[in-house]
């Protein structure tokens, strides 16, 4: 996914803090969020992330700092009339109402005709793909239209940020991963900023141009999605974001550009200092993603390096089969990936195996 560096800032956090009695749930908050960007709040239960969501929308004071919205500070300013909205995580349908009735209900007010608030009720659900579902019960819907009719609702005030408080959540595997990519149609179409609060990692880096992930109430990096996966900041964030393999190291030396590490199992490799984030006082550690460790069948060569292993255990699941090796001859037991290709065995517990990897796919936490 393509982002442009160079939009306009649509939302600021200036050293923001929230406190509720003594529980400091935001701590200290900096990072801007772009125009037309869609950003995403991540992390586990209880890191603020829903907390900050709230302080954007306007539903949460913050007790220090500033959150500025299109170049405006939002002290003061009540949630009513902030350009944001909201879709909540239960969608909060009306049962009663039809489903025009929904989407226009924001429209009450609104001195607008009533054939000009219908056109506009209209547009929004084409918007959305309801279509011709206006006169529908909003009871007789399934969860992925009611999430569309919510959409349409918030969509229909034409706010400049739109805020999604983990809006997937209650839909099933199918019609999530469906609805992920209705989300980013729908963004790109309507070219607001979307902000969305999630837990599950596949989900942030599906959908967004950039992540915040948050621990404890502080943001702990903040970059594109290829970024957090391929470099991540800590051995936190590489825990968190999706599968790691955590291997121990010795640092040997760091010169330059150039740090040189003993990785137990894989030997002596010199790293470029890019692939060893600032120094977190950790005990030392190279991390590897499980695709970028590969099989060698029959005669095949390594391209760059390749060390012995045993299979302690085959993961099969269809398109892949997951190995968790012992490498040669440690302790030491990585998980990898390969994709179940025709022609290609699925190997058995016990297997002898060559596995090569590349120095260019580790990490180093320190």
């Amino acid at each position: 996914m393509t982002f442009s560096d160079d939009r306009p800032t649509m939302i600021e956090f200036k050293d923001v803090h929230k406190y509720y009695g003594d529980y400091h749930a935001l701590r200290g908050i900096n990072g801007t969020i772009r125009a037309g960007e869609f950003f995403s709040l991540l992390g586990p239960s209880g890191c603020g992330k829903t907390t900050l969501l709230r302080t954007i929308a306007g539903f949460e004071d913050i007790s220090s700092g500033v959150v500025m919205i299109d170049g405006k500070s939002m002290a003061g300013v009540p949630a009513n009339v902030r350009p944001t909205n909201m879709v909540f995580q239960s969608y909060a349908i009306f049962p009663h109402m039809s489903v025009a009735e929904n989407v226009g209900f924001g429209l009450r007010k609104d001195p607008r005709s009533k054939d000009e608030k219908a056109k506009a009720v209209a547009e929004a659900l084409e918007m959305v793909g309801l279509k011709g579902y206006g006169a529908r019960a909003a009871h007789a819907l399934s969860g992925g239209q009611r999430q569309r009719v919510a959409l349409a609702r918030a969509l229909i005030l034409k706010p400049k940020v739109l805020l999604l408080d983990e809006p997937l959540s209650a839909l099933d595997k199918k019609m999530r991963e469906h609805m992920q990519v209705e989300l980013i149609k729908l963004q790109r179409q309507v070219g607001i900023t979307f902000i969305l609060v999630t837990h599950d990692q596949e989900e942030a880096l599906v959908m967004s141009d950039r992540i915040a992930v948050m621990f404890e109430g502080e943001i702990a990096q903040l970059a594109d999605p290829e970024t957090l996966y391929r470099r991540p900041a800590t051995k936190k964030v590489a825990d968190f974001i999706g599968t790691m393999n955590f291997i121990p190291a010795t640092i040997l030396s760091e010169a330059g550009d150039k740090v040189e590490v003993d990785a137990k199992g894989l030997g002596r490799v010199a790293l470029d200092i890019s692939q060893a984030p600032q120094a977190a006082g950790e005990s030392p550690v190279v991390g590897l993603r499980p695709e970028t460790l590969t099989l060698l069948y029959d005669d095949q060569k390594a391209t760059e390096r390749e060390t012995d292993g045993v299979i302690d255990e085959v993961i099969y699941f269809g398109d892949m089969t997951y190995y968790d090796v012992y490498l040669g001859g440690t302790d030491v037991e990585v998980r990898l990936s390969m994709r179940n290709v025709p022609g290609r065995p699925v190997l058995d517990v016990g297997t002898k195996v060559r596995v090569a990897w590349s120095p260019s796919a580790l990490v180093l936490f320190r």
